[in-house]
């Protein structure tokens, strides 16, 4: 009788492929669109070569917006009410849909966080929690040796993971 081998589940295996992504050069104005018609709070940012060289998430946005307020000195601060499905509240936000259209000229690259948490397809389902847990992350990028997207890890794809036993 043959030994039970369990093998051991991967990257490879639990990513979502099906990647919504955006170029250095987007606005972002255009890295809001997306994530927002796509509902999701981060996406990888991708060069010609499709390799990943970095993440733009809504709270680099919020960032970016708050510190150019802080810049702006004497400036009336708006804000905008809106529903987040995730918390089922509304919530406050200092930025609007039309103050957003003041970003159009501000690059993604200039928000974004470069070099992002990377994993190969290969690498232990175990190794990908343990770094997003010590990062403090929401999101992993899978990578092939030459730092072409292949696929990403979300915590929600952890969720569904455990929940498919």
């Amino acid at each position: 009788m043959a030994p039970n081998v369990t093998s051991t589940p991967t990257a490879a295996s639990i990513m979502s492929r099906g990647i919504v992504s955006v170029d250095e050069s987007n606005s972002l104005q255009d890295a809001m669109q997306i994530m927002t018609e796509h509902h999701v709070s981060g996406v990888p940012v991708i060069d010609e070569g499709r390799r990943c060289i970095g993440v733009i998430s809504t709270s680099d946005i919020v960032s970016f917006v708050e510190a150019d307020q802080e810049a702006l000195e004497g400036t009336i601060q708006r804000t905008e009410n809106w529903f987040n499905p995730e918390t089922q509240k509304w919530e406050e936000s200092i930025f609007s849909h039309d103050m957003l259209g003041e970003y159009d000229l501000v690059r993604v690259s200039e928000a974004m966080t470069s070099n992002p948490l990377t994993v190969t397809p290969e690498t232990p389902v175990t190794v990908v929690a343990r770094r997003m847990v010590d990062h403090g992350i929401h999101r992993v990028f899978v990578v092939d040796a030459q730092q072409r997207l292949q696929g990403v890890i979300s915590a929600f794809d952890f969720v569904e993971f455990v929940a498919e036993g």
